[in-house]
């Protein structure tokens, strides 16, 4: 994976802009980019936010990550204007219910977003801090596929705590082993490790599949 300094390096060269229009357009000190060039200081996550907007730019890929640099200004309506009903399970944290009962709060989606799965087959959840920044942003929703196992190791999914307390993280374990680690991308969170007895206590409930965010452009 790239390295900040080499992403910003390769973004300010794409756009042809100056060290000097990036500290006017972000407002960060002109020493503290110098050190993000450098490579000798990881930015905050308000900074890279900063730099990835001025530079037009996913923020993922700002960070290193193999995606597509192209930066996702505000969500489009699909053309499909017919809509399904899901579950909507809340923020991903304490008190988190998967499950839907009779009074369960619903959320409209388009159809085309589910293909031709049934609508009870996912539910829709917020994101809850900045762990899995800036893949995912604190207040973001995600449309989930109800799945007791990821099937692949690495998949993003929402997974419960010993009871209802819920996280979203990358899922990462090896088939026969008695651990799973839950792994944040944010660099400033650390990994977690569930395992032995613990692993008892946990439970997947579902696989993220789609993100959506509201951007004010105002």
């Amino acid at each position: 994976m790239d390295t900040i300094a080499s992403r910003l390096r390769a973004a300010l060269e794409m756009r042809g802009m100056k060290q000097a229009e990036l500290v006017e357009l972000t407002g960060i000190g002109k020493s503290s980019i110098s050190t993000y060039l450098r490579g000798s200081y990881i930015p905050k996550q308000k900074n890279i936010y900063k730099m990835a907007k001025a530079l037009n730019v996913n923020e993922a890929w700002l960070m290193g990550e193999d995606v597509d640099p192209t930066r996702q200004n505000a969500y489009s309506e699909p053309s499909d204007s017919s809509l399904v009903t899901i579950h909507y399970a809340g923020p991903v944290a304490a008190h988190f219910d998967a499950t839907p009962d009779d009074a369960y709060e619903q959320r409209t989606i388009p159809a085309q977003w589910i293909g031709r799965r049934r609508p009870e087959d996912f539910f829709l959840a917020t994101v809850s801090g900045d762990s899995m920044y800036p893949q995912f942003q604190d207040g973001d929703e995600i449309l989930c596929l109800r799945c007791s196992d990821m099937g692949i190791s690495g998949r993003i999914g929402i997974m419960l705590l010993g009871g209802d307390e819920a996280t979203v993280k990358r899922i990462e374990y090896k088939p026969g082993e008695d651990w799973i680690d839950l792994i944040p991308i944010n660099p400033e969170f650390k990994p977690r490790r569930i395992e032995g007895v613990d692993l008892e206590q946990c439970r997947v409930v579902g696989r993220v599949i789609k993100v959506i965010r509201t951007v004010d452009l105002i």
